[in-house]
């Protein structure tokens, strides 16, 4: 099954924001194909998935370098600009089996629609677009799921149809947070006593 979403931003940091929150969700990996014209947002969305994945340092296109690794408290992020590619050797060339083989790190490929064959089947597929005024239109179509059930990363419930993130309710969210909070990074359940 395929998620499919669409969020309307006005500014970088709303884009930022809604990736941070899809970063919630991506493990090692996983792999972020974007697409969309020149000055849509990608680098702002690989900014927010950085931050989201607790990378330190500053996200720029790597459009000229081709490829930054980023590392943090939430993994490690790879960052691919594929613009300037011109085929299947300029993938090779930066270790591309190796990276999806390695699943160490969450790969963000800008351009991907110039590497589109390939990327994995397993993938989610982020189109930014130009609307009105300030406007642009993210469509984030989850393709990680197919023939298997996510779980909420609190309680391991199976998540509702169409929610993007870890959690399936604002009370996971709460109980994950109070827990990172209280230095505890791993929930198996939620008490009783916590029940709403």
């Amino acid at each position: 099954m395929t998620v499919v979403q669409d969020i309307t931003v006005t500014t970088a940091e709303e884009t930022e924001r809604v990736a941070a929150e899809l970063a919630r969700s991506l493990r090692p990996g996983d792999v972020v194909a974007l697409d969309g014209e020149l000055g849509s947002g990608k680098t702002s969305f690989v900014r927010g998935l950085a931050g989201g994945l607790g990378c330190e340092g500053i996200v720029n296109s790597p459009t000229f370098v081709r490829m930054q690794q980023y590392s943090g408290d939430g993994g490690e992020l790879v960052h691919i600009d594929a613009y300037r590619f011109e085929g299947e050797a300029d993938l090779a060339q930066l270790g591309w089996d190796e990276l999806l083989d390695g699943r160490r790190a969450v790969i963000a490929i800008e351009w991907a629609t110039r590497v589109a064959h390939a990327l994995p089947d397993r993938r989610v597929d982020v189109t930014l677009a130009y609307a009105d005024g300030d406007a642009r239109t993210i469509r984030i179509r989850d393709r990680r799921q197919a023939g298997t059930a996510k779980a909420c990363g609190v309680c391991g419930q199976a998540m509702p149809a169409g929610v993007v993130g870890a959690f399936c309710s604002e009370r996971c969210r709460g109980a994950d947070l109070r827990r990172w909070l209280d230095g505890v990074y791993a929930i198996g359940s939620i008490p009783e006593d916590q029940d709403e």
